[in-house]
């Protein structure tokens, strides 16, 4: 009988990105733009199979620099987008993306948190999207009751985060990748790893969230993807 894989234990990553000496929000922002096929990917992805509405209201939690709200407004311009977001120094980034990129009023980010969305009424977005932003959720049971709370009844929900338990595979890339980025940004990417969830571990907090029964997972080679049935 073959071993079982054994996975390290997760490592919590805390809840806001801020500025640090040796990483300011600007620099971070930078290595983000490099990303850009992944975000516009992920943007059609929900445009595409989700079918969003004209006019829908989206609920962006965790935005960070605003980048995946920036390109759903370019692709879809009716959208109407709120970016919920914890750190100040990201929603600076956020919004200087956002004038810089000429979106107008159709994004808002605003300061807040997601287990606690007191601000929000019940049943008002269309749909609910994060990308790598799970991870960071000190208490994630509680930020999915409250997203089962302000999405419609028949609204979408959308989470994309990575996944801790990678393959031989995927460590293999990110050993070819993260000889092309700085030693600082290949350790957040590793830290993040190390915070993020396996399937199994996410089913369980799902399950014992209002959402249970109303999501299914689906997994890459990275990355866990939340959706709601």
């Amino acid at each position: 009988m073959s071993k079982s894989k054994k996975i390290k234990p997760r490592v919590p990553e805390g809840e806001a990105i801020v500025d640090q000496p040796e990483l300011t929000m600007e620099e971070l922002n930078d290595s983000f733009k490099k990303r850009m096929w992944e975000y516009r990917q992920f943007a059609k992805q929900i445009l595409k199979e989700k079918n969003l509405k004209d006019n829908s209201k989206i609920l962006e939690i965790g935005p960070g620099p605003g980048w995946i709200s920036i390109i759903l407004v370019k692709l879809k311009p009716t959208l109407n987008i709120i970016g919920l977001e914890i750190s100040e120094d990201m929603i600076r980034i956020a919004n200087e993306n956002k004038i810089n990129e000429n979106i107008g009023d159709k994004i808002q980010f605003i300061l807040g948190d997601a287990k606690n969305m007191v601000d929000i009424k019940d049943d008002f977005f269309d749909a609910v999207i994060s990308h790598d932003s799970l991870h960071h959720w000190e208490n994630p049971i509680s930020v999915f009751d409250e997203i089962h709370r302000v999405v419609k009844k028949d609204g979408i929900i959308c989470i994309k985060d990575g996944r801790r338990d990678i393959s031989l595979s995927a460590k293999l890339v990110f050993n070819i990748l993260k000889v092309f980025i700085s030693k600082t940004l290949s350790y957040y990417w590793k830290t993040s790893i190390m915070a993020g969830y396996t399937p199994r571990e996410l089913k369980n907090i799902l399950d014992h969230s209002k959402l249970k029964d109303k999501y299914e997972i689906k997994t890459d080679l990275f990355d866990l993807l939340v959706y709601s049935k």
